[in-house]
């Protein structure tokens, strides 16, 4: 079995929250964050989405991710834990897909960097770019640093929108918009987060990776192939192996899933794939149905849910199993459970 590593999120700004705390406080009570914004679809209506409080409208492109970042390592860099220093750490930044219209990334670290006088680590340090499974890649790479000792500790840094013209624009023409006449359809929202990765328990709250899982899926909400699971059933196989579980052991699940049927689908077919047991219930949590899809940013706020919910005495069990789905096919999941905690 491949040992666990410890993750706390300790930076995230949402359209429901501006730490982690309030985020996930939010989304326990159900409280949505999505409201009409500037931008109009193609029939001069107002789109819906998850904005950021407090971010300026005229915000845009790779400024509105730097920013998205700056404000998750303000609230970070408040509760790092003594002993630890930004500049031994490495860093993975996580943002949307490459070949997806939308905002430029290259760079955005460097820019937050010199907006907040910080020196962060380039040895080790890595840029993924695909979207919504990032965080699954940034968590297998982190472990391997870890395990080898190259760092006591790893960032994992993750911001996207999709609250910008290009992107919207791409969404419509395919379909995938949710507006009026379209439910079935992707809200836009946007997400900044920074997360703590260590072979240790360094925070008072924390989660434990038991497992991660990575698979390939043909059938993509953007071609005609029958929807059968697969790709996602293999990646959640793959992750409980390795935590030595099976389906039946995991009490609640979470979800990159918007708004879209596919997505929906996707998790009841994987999950009659691997259910080889009965279980009394086993719940799925969704937060992009409170703060809209923030794409490469999504994987983050599902393991700060999780951490919250273990810390908070509100998850309904012992394990969780997160999931992660690219437009591409890319599908991710990982097994966690509540951490060490530290007084």
């Amino acid at each position: 079995m491949t040992p666990g590593v410890h993750v706390s999120c300790l930076g995230l700004v949402c359209s429901v929250g501006l730490t982690p705390q309030s985020s996930a406080a939010a989304l326990r009570s159900a409280i949505s964050g999505i409201t009409e914004t500037q931008y109009r679809d193609n029939t001069r209506e107002p789109i819906v989405g998850g904005m950021v409080p407090g971010l300026p409208e005229t915000l845009r492109g790779r400024d509105r991710i730097v920013e998205l970042l700056v404000r998750a390592f303000s609230v970070m860099v408040q509760s790092l834990p003594d002993g630890l220093e930004l500049e031994e750490m490495p860093i993975l930044v996580c943002t949307g897909e490459q070949g997806r219209p939308g905002a430029r990334t290259g760079g955005v670290i460097v820019a937050v960097e010199h907006r907040l006088g910080l020196k962060l680590r380039r040895e080790n340090s890595g840029h993924i770019s695909r979207g919504p499974i990032s965080a699954f890649d940034a968590l297998h790479y982190a472990r391997q640093i870890l395990n080898a000792g190259q760092a006591r500790a790893c960032l994992i840094a993750a911001a996207d929108t999709l609250l910008d013209a290009r992107t919207l624009s791409w969404l419509e023409d395919a379909n995938r918009l949710k507006r009026r006449g379209v439910s079935d359809g992707v809200i836009p929202g946007e997400c900044g987060s920074v997360a703590l990765v260590s072979s240790e328990a360094l925070t008072p709250t924390s989660i434990t990776v038991q497992g991660l899982g990575f698979a390939e899926e043909s059938a993509t909400a953007v071609n005609d192939q029958p929807l059968l699971g697969k790709g996602m059933a293999a990646a959640a196989r793959q992750a409980l192996g390795e935590a030595g579980l099976a389906m039946h052991d995991v009490a609640f699940r979470l979800s990159d899933v918007s708004a879209e049927a596919y997505g929906f689908e996707e998790l009841a077919l994987a999950q009659s794939r691997l259910m080889l047991q009965p279980r009394k219930c086993q719940d799925v949590w969704c937060p992009a149905g409170f703060i809209g899809d923030c794409g490469a940013a999504l994987g983050v706020v599902q393991l700060a849910w999780a951490e919250q919910s273990f810390a908070r005495g509100y998850a309904p069990g012992e394990y969780a199993l997160a999931h992660g789905s690219s437009v591409g096919g890319a599908r991710a999941a990982a097994v966690v459970s509540g951490g060490q905690h530290r007084s």
